[in-house]
């Protein structure tokens, strides 16, 4: 869990990042990290092998497989 502070306020933040499968619409993974883990980090650990289209937030702008 990372943590943030914005003030005098702190704040302790989670990521859930999840790979879903768009044709039968199944979760097949998921990782989680601390909030300050850039979201094209955790990328590889989402993909199987088999994907021919990836959807993503701007976070993953730029991003090729490996």
């Amino acid at each position: 869990m990372g943590q943030t502070r914005k003030g005098n306020q702190w704040y302790f933040c989670m990521m859930a990042h999840i790979g879903v499968d768009s044709r039968a619409k199944l979760i097949h993974s998921i990782a989680v990290t601390p909030a300050n883990v850039h979201d094209s980090r955790i990328m590889e650990e989402l993909l199987h092998d088999d994907e021919t289209r990836v959807w993503g937030d701007s976070a993953y702008a730029g991003q090729k497989d490996t």
